[in-house]
């Protein structure tokens, strides 16, 4: 039966690529606020509603803090069942609210111990927290000893900060549910977001918190969804409208992870031919822009250039789906293996040099172009000589290594290496 299952959801993931659908799985761990009005299958319908799929599974167990989820079996065997594109936490509603010891004992643990659980499982699964919201007229059963939570506005603060200091900490996503309610409750207090008991999601509720996730899972657009569920026209577009303004325009804000892959690169040039050394940090694949209209996907390719200029080389590698660029320029040098011969040059010395390189000519040239550069490409010095058949450069300023000496004198070129000490 598992085989099939497998089987199956393998044939459906391939039925959407062709079709040009996206589609996502995703684990959603939490409680109440989670299960009550079904968030997953709003989010599923929003989904389709813009012809995408959501593909979920979830664990709800009423009053479910982080210290529950980190140790349950149901709750692990789930995060291990596939490899999930997210998992969703969602701590106890008021547990976020604590003061910052208790949470430092109770809360911030347990999250950072899921967090590990989860890429244990699949290290490319990426967990994302529910910021949840303060209780309508706050929390009055932990007044007394937490006079913060006395007000909505006091415990959603509070709620906010500990959802952004879990997602900055475990390097997360965080889909911004509370503040999107923030502001509905602000700027339309005619949408009752709140069941009776103050504290729980009603249907527009939970509305706001799907398409909060659904705007952060396939990080689209929310008032392109189409899919209001019972709420009215005007109620679903307010919606979708705070959620674009809140959470799509500020994506990135709300992401506090980082690129698996970090691109970097060095090189080596050797007259028209660059030897490449990929130095990234991890990658699953790499790709190679030279910049001159080839490409490659060698980890450390080899490339000839035909000519000489400046060429803008990139490295664009990915890692769980995000990538990461570097882009360095570096200059082959124009006839960069023309003979000595072409030039009647007597003496370049002394090579290698300390403080002073030397250039004769066997004749006096009216217009003298002399460019060095380090052995990366990078130019070091330009300058220009009319009527001379001598010069001397000053290389006393440089580091030691190796350059090219590059000189255009009459329009005959001629370019050679230089050791300085």
């Amino acid at each position: 039966m598992r085989r099939f299952y497998l089987i199956h959801l393998s044939l459906l993931m391939v039925i959407l690529s062709v079709s040009g659908q996206e589609s996502k799985k995703v684990l959603f761990i939490g409680n109440s606020y989670t299960g009550v009005n079904n968030l997953p299958l709003l989010v599923s319908n929003l989904a389709i509603s813009t012809g995408d799929t959501l593909f979920y599974d979830s664990n709800t167990p009423g009053g479910f803090r982080f210290m529950n989820h980190a140790t349950n079996v149901v709750t692990l065997q789930k995060v291990n069942a596939m490899d999930w594109d997210y998992v969703i936490l969602q701590g106890q509603s008021q547990e976020t609210s604590l003061s910052p010891e208790q949470m430092q004992d109770e809360v911030f643990p347990y999250a950072a111990s899921l967090c590990h659980s989860i890429r244990a499982a699949h290290p490319c699964t990426q967990p994302m927290f529910y910021m949840t919201w303060g209780r309508k007229y706050g929390d009055q059963a932990n007044c007394p000893e937490r006079p913060w939570v006395c007000t909505y506005e006091g415990m959603d603060d509070a709620i906010r900060a500990s959802y952004i200091y879990m997602s900055e900490g475990n390097v997360s996503e965080l889909s911004p549910v509370g503040a999107v309610w923030r502001v509905l409750r602000e700027n339309h207090p005619e949408i009752e977001l709140y069941t009776p008991d103050n504290s729980h999601p009603s249907l527009a509720g939970s509305y706001a918190a799907a398409c909060s996730f659904y705007t952060m899972i396939y990080r689209k657009d929310p008032t392109a969804i189409t899919w209001n569920s019972t709420l009215t026209e005007a109620e679903a577009n307010s919606i979708k409208m705070i959620t674009r303004l809140v959470v799509f325009d500020d994506l990135d804000g709300w992401n506090h992870t980082i690129y698996p892959a970090q691109a970097d690169f060095t090189f080596e040039i050797n007259d028209n031919e660059v030897s490449f050394t990929n130095t990234s940090s991890d990658f699953d694949s790499v790709f190679w822009d030279f910049g001159d209209a080839t490409h490659s996907t060698e980890v450390h390719p080899v490339h000839t250039y035909q000519s000489g200029g400046d060429y803008a080389v990139s490295l664009r590698v990915t890692r769980c789906g995000k990538t990461d660029n570097k882009t360095i320029d570096i200059t082959i040098q124009s006839g960069v293996n023309i003979q000595k011969e072409e030039l009647m040059i007597l003496k370049i010395y002394p090579n290698p040099a300390i403080d002073q390189l030397n250039v004769e000519l066997d004749n006096i040239c009216k217009n003298v172009f002399i460019k060095l550069s380090d052995f990366s490409g990078r130019v070091m010095m330009e300058k220009s000589i009319c009527d001379i058949d001598f010069f001397q450069l000053d290389l006393s300023s440089f580091s030691a290594g190796i350059y090219v000496v590059s000189i255009d004198a009459d329009d005959i070129y001629y370019s050679t290496r230089i050791f300085k000490l």
